[in-house]
C-alpha cells in the first residue's frame, strides 16, 4: 500500500505533503518536467537515488495520475515515464521552490547576476522557466541563462 493511501486528514497541505514530503519525490518531478529526463537510469544517475526507492516513487507517481508509464517501443525493455496534464500543474510550484532555494541557498548554483533579476523580475523569469520547460529547453536555460555550469 502506498503512503498516499493513508490520508492524516481532508487538509490539502497534508495530502500534498503525503505524496511529495519525502526527499526523492520533487526531485523526480524537477527532473521529468524541467530536464524531461524517461527513464529509469536517468533518474537513478544524477542524484544517486537507491533503485528501490527510485522504483516506489515512480510507482507512487503513477498511481497519483502525475506520470504515464509506457513501454520503450525501441527498447522492449525499458518503460519511459513522461507528465500528465495534471504533473504540468506543479510546474508553478517547482519554479517557486527554485527561485526561493537560490535565493535563500548562498551556496547554490546560480550567478548573482540571476539571484538579482529573482528579485526584481520574478514574474517575467516565471514565464521564461515555464515556456523553456513546455518547449523542452530547459536544460540550454538552465546552463546559460541561470549560470549554471556544466
Amino acid at each position: 500500500m502506498t503512503r498516499t493511501a493513508h490520508k492524516r486528514s481532508a487538509c490539502p497541505i497534508s495530502y500534498s505533503l503525503d505524496l511529495f514530503g519525502d526527499k526523492w519525490t520533487l526531485l523526480i518531478m524537477r527532473d521529468v518536467l524541467l530536464f524531461g529526463r524517461c527513464y529509469f537510469r536517468e533518474f537513478a544517475r544524477d542524484e544517486r537515488i537507491a533503485s528501490n526507492i527510485l522504483a516506489d516513487r515512480l510507482a507512487r507517481l503513477e498511481s497519483a495520475g502525475l506520470l504515464d508509464k509506457q513501454r520503450d517501443p525501441l527498447q522492449g525493455n525499458q518503460y519511459i515515464y513522461s507528465p500528465t496534464d495534471s504533473s504540468w500543474q506543479l510546474l508553478p510550484l517547482l519554479v517557486e521552490l527554485l527561485f526561493w532555494g537560490a535565493c535563500a541557498d548562498p551556496h547554490a548554483a546560480v550567478s548573482d547576476d540571476y539571484r538579482t533579476t529573482i528579485a526584481h523580475e520574478k514574474d517575467l523569469l516565471k514565464q521564461e522557466i515555464m515556456l523553456a520547460a513546455k518547449t523542452g529547453t530547459f536544460v540550454d536555460y538552465y546552463h546559460n541563462t541561470m549560470g549554471i555550469q556544466r
